[in-house]
């Protein structure tokens, strides 16, 4: 397949995408990898080759950039900066996943490993879903929102734009969340969210501390 696939970032997103765009140009549905576009030259580790910075990249004919980026306020704007010179993004959809006849899928939309979107849901652009995550029946997913991995978004869902799902969140049938919303990881979501409003699980808390020399704090070193 003609053509190039260059990664914009490089951190351990970038890193995982790299192996994921392998597998598909493996499979005949992207071009091969080239190389990463990064800011940070110390970023990227020796065996992942830097073509220059995000500032500096000039589009060539055949380019598709592959987006490593999860934030959705940094997506936005770092397309929005390469798409005034003209760049072009692949849709990076591992072998893996599953996406039904009638879902669609917008400009950009990256779906890692064992992902899914099941019969007429719609995705925007810019969308990130990672490994194992999926979005069910008539659920509608906004622009530059990022599901983290082991997310359940259920049937008739609504998301927004640049919202951002923390692991192994569950969005309920039914519910609505706002644009620019933040869902915390292992929140399950009963009732629709305001835009801008966060929703988070309670972190855990300490009920006993194992005294120092017991059994646990010497065999595992644990408090």
């Amino acid at each position: 397949m003609a053509g190039r696939v260059i990664v914009v970032g490089g951190g351990g997103f970038g890193r995982e995408l790299m192996c994921w765009v392998e597998d598909c140009a493996a499979a005949g549905s992207l071009p091969a990898l080239a190389g990463f576009i990064d800011d940070k030259p110390d970023e990227l580790p020796a065996y992942a080759p830097r073509l220059g910075s995000v500032q500096d990249y000039q589009p060539e004919e055949g380019d598709l950039l592959a987006l490593a980026i999860a934030k959705p306020a940094v997506k936005r704007r770092v397309t929005g900066l390469l798409k005034d010179r003209g760049a072009r993004f692949a849709q990076v959809i591992h072998p893996s996943t599953t996406v039904v006849r009638t879902a669609t899928l917008g400009e950009g939309v990256v779906m890692c490993p064992q992902t899914m979107l099941m019969p007429d849901s719609r995705v925007g652009d810019f969308v990130t879903i990672l490994n194992f995550s999926g979005v069910g029946h008539d659920s509608v997913v906004g622009d530059y929102t990022t599901f983290s991995s082991l997310c359940d978004v259920t049937g008739n869902v609504t998301v927004g734009a640049d919202v951002f799902v923390g692991a192994g969140a569950r969005l309920l049938p039914g519910i609505t969340v706002g644009d620019g919303a933040l869902i915390g990881a292992g929140a399950t979501v009963v009732r629709s969210v305001k835009p801008g409003n966060t929703v988070y699980v309670a972190p855990p808390k300490t009920l006993k501390t194992m005294g120092a020399g017991s059994v646990r704090d010497s065999e595992t070193g644990d408090a």
